[in-house]
């Protein structure tokens, strides 16, 4: 219920924030850094989760656990997914950078917040993890290392100082960032789901129907655009 709550609130976001977004960009990063601190702050300390009931039960699973930057996430890869020249793709285009750069910074506090834990406790005590767990964590540190530079290179700055095909070789590890990102709920909610917990069920359907649609539209505009391409040979 959190993604889909979240995907919901990202979207108005996107929507009503478009314009906003674009022109103050640096704000926007500033104010996505100073939130992420926040949460960094508050959960090794231990404030965070003093907070009142409303705040530590609805809005602070999304930030701390990552549901909100993984559904802005989702906006910038399903960008990639629809049709060149579409309404969507006009858009969001214009945004698609800025939206990946404050989605990175959210995703990192929510690495730190969870690995001082799980990342340290995959490297000194293992065997206190279950086995889906230690597997999340391996995952999640892959999509770290995948991240970063993605985060890096989508600042103008230093994305023009990129040649055009290297900018482009890397941004296309994203396709598997993307995935591994639906890997790794995967292995944290299913065993949950599995106990018929109606809360994790939910969530692992609505993951599953992005991720998957996502994929479906990512491959057939890959197949739509090389049909294309054969045929303008063939001409």
């Amino acid at each position: 219920m959190n993604f889909l709550i979240s995907i919901i609130a990202a979207i108005i976001l996107v929507v009503i924030g478009r314009d906003f977004i674009k022109k103050h960009a640096t704000l926007c990063y500033l104010l996505t850094t100073l939130l992420s601190i926040a949460l960094v702050a508050g959960s090794f300390s231990g404030i965070i989760w003093t907070l009142p009931p409303w705040f530590t039960t609805t809005i602070l699973p999304i930030l701390i656990k990552s549901t909100f930057a993984t559904s802005i996430f989702v906006i910038v890869m399903y960008t990639g997914a629809f049709k060149n020249g579409s309404k969507f793709i006009k858009f969001l285009m214009p945004i698609r950078g800025e939206l990946s750069i404050i989605a990175s910074i959210l995703t990192l506090a929510h690495n730190i917040s969870f690995g001082r834990n799980h990342f340290v406790n995959l490297f000194t005590a293992p065997e206190t993890m279950s086995s889906n767990m230690k597997a999340a964590a391996g995952v999640s540190i892959i999509l770290i290392a995948i991240m970063i530079p993605l985060f890096i290179t989508s600042f103008p700055m230093i994305r023009k100082k990129m040649k055009a095909k290297t900018w482009k070789s890397l941004q296309r590890t994203a396709y598997l960032f993307y995935a591994l990102i639906y890997v790794h709920v995967m292995l944290i909610m299913v065993p949950v789901a599995l106990s018929k917990n109606t809360t994790y069920i939910i969530n692992v359907a609505v993951y599953s129907i992005v991720f998957i649609t996502y994929a479906v539209m990512r491959i057939k505009k890959y197949l739509t655009k090389k049909s294309s391409a054969k045929l303008r040979q063939a001409s």
